[in-house]
């Protein structure tokens, strides 16, 4: 009799464990829903959903104005070639 309380136990939680993996595939994930929206916003727009225009706009030129700028070495070699 113990034996059958223990079996239906088990069946029980298998068949819960595998809803909890079904709704885990379809639904828990949302983060990464997000991000995809996220880029669909971007490639529609031309900037995040959390920034303005403005903000983008003034990214690209920061970006733009150290791209243009000098490049200074991080470091040098020393006489045996090491850096």
């Amino acid at each position: 009799m113990l034996a059958n309380v223990y079996a239906i136990f088990i069946c029980v939680c298998c068949v819960a464990g595998i809803i909890w993996i079904l709704w885990v595939m379809r639904h828990g994930d949302q983060d990464r829903h997000d991000e995809d929206a996220a880029r669909l916003f971007f490639d529609e727009h031309g900037h995040w959903p959390d920034e303005t225009l403005e903000e983008a706009i003034a990214e690209r030129e920061r970006i733009a104005a150290a791209a243009n700028g000098p490049v200074t070495p991080v470091s040098r070699a020393s006489s045996d070639g090491l850096v």
